[in-house]
């Protein structure tokens, strides 16, 4: 099964012998340490693992950054396991499928699927997003049960499933965002579901092209600005300079951004828009923008270098 490059956000890399098939699956999840392909080095060859079917990878290229070709440098199943089943293989324009509602609920019960039918209009409690160490707070971003929601996930055109639903938060998808690039989701107006990390736009991809539709953005703060009703956070655009995004006073002061989140990266769901021939965008829940913790970064920019490199 051809796969997209840069599908695999990640590999678990295994210090000590671990034989995919023989040894214990649960003892490459708790010893495994999550690698991306920049922090790849020539020792850790053959100690690399796919985390989700746990068949070895490899780093193409094996040493360098990018190869002759200019290829970014990824992490690729081997030919040896190419039967094995994985949603990594799946190919980025196909979107997620399932042959029947018992299988995609039971992806929705292995916490492989999540189907959000909404964003959160306000915060769930009174409690602060960040605890003392600067992560996102657990109670803080508490996803709801939704409504059993129809969603089109059957492998023929036109076959829908009604499947429970989360009423959730675009902070809820940054908790964890190393594991949630490679989980599956159907966000509010998707068509299908597909695997996070094929979700996510860049803001420096967008186009006097760009439509319209809802996306998944992310982009790297540049500036930020008080006004008299609204602020403006400024995002990243090689095209126009730069991208807008309208949010509310009480949000960005409980989502701890302000002046001082420049340089640091934001994801929000909405739609495009244009002022003065300058995109932007409105979020108007509470669920519907969040920084990206720092310590996920490297998946962003390891991303934005393989989109250049391909488009």
């Amino acid at each position: 099964m051809e796969e997209s490059n840069h599908r695999i956000a990640y590999a678990l890399h295994m210090k000590r012998k671990w034989v995919y098939g023989k040894d214990d699956k649960d003892l490459l999840e708790r010893k495994g340490i999550p690698l991306t392909p920049e922090e790849f080095d020539v020792s850790m060859k053959g100690k690399i693992f796919c985390p989700i079917c746990t068949t070895p990878l490899s780093r193409s290229p094996d040493m360098r950054s990018v190869s002759t070709n200019s290829r970014t440098a990824h992490f690729k199943h081997k030919p040896t396991y190419s039967k094995v089943p994985c949603r990594l293989k799946t190919k980025k324009k196909e979107g997620l499928s399932y042959k029947n509602e018992e299988e995609a609920s039971k992806a929705i019960e292995d916490e492989a699927l999540v189907i959000v039918s909404d964003w959160m209009s306000q915060p769930p409690s009174d409690d602060d997003d960040l605890d003392e160490n600067g992560e996102f707070n657990q109670t803080a971003i508490e996803d709801e049960d939704g409504p059993d929601t129809e969603i089109a996930i059957g492998r023929h055109k036109g076959r829908e499933f009604k499947l429970p639903s989360k009423i959730s938060s675009v902070t809820a998808l940054c908790r964890d965002f190393d594991k949630n690039l490679h989980r599956g989701y159907h966000l509010p107006d998707s068509k299908f579901p597909m695997l996070l990390s094929d979700m996510l736009f860049d803001t420096d991809r967008i186009t006097e092209d760009t439509d319209k539709k809802k996306r998944l953005f992310f982009g790297k703060i540049v500036d930020y600005r008080r006004l008299s009703k609204r602020n403006i956070i400024y995002i990243e655009n090689e095209e126009f300079g730069e991208f807008k995004i309208y949010t509310w006073p009480r949000f960005d002061e409980r989502k701890h951004i302000d002046g001082k989140s420049e340089g640091r990266y934001i994801l929000f769901h909405s739609t495009l828009s244009w002022e003065g021939g300058i995109p932007r965008s409105f979020v108007d829940n509470w669920g519907q923008y969040s920084l990206l913790p720092q310590k996920y970064e490297k998946h962003l920019v390891g991303y934005k270098k393989f989109n250049k490199r391909v488009n």
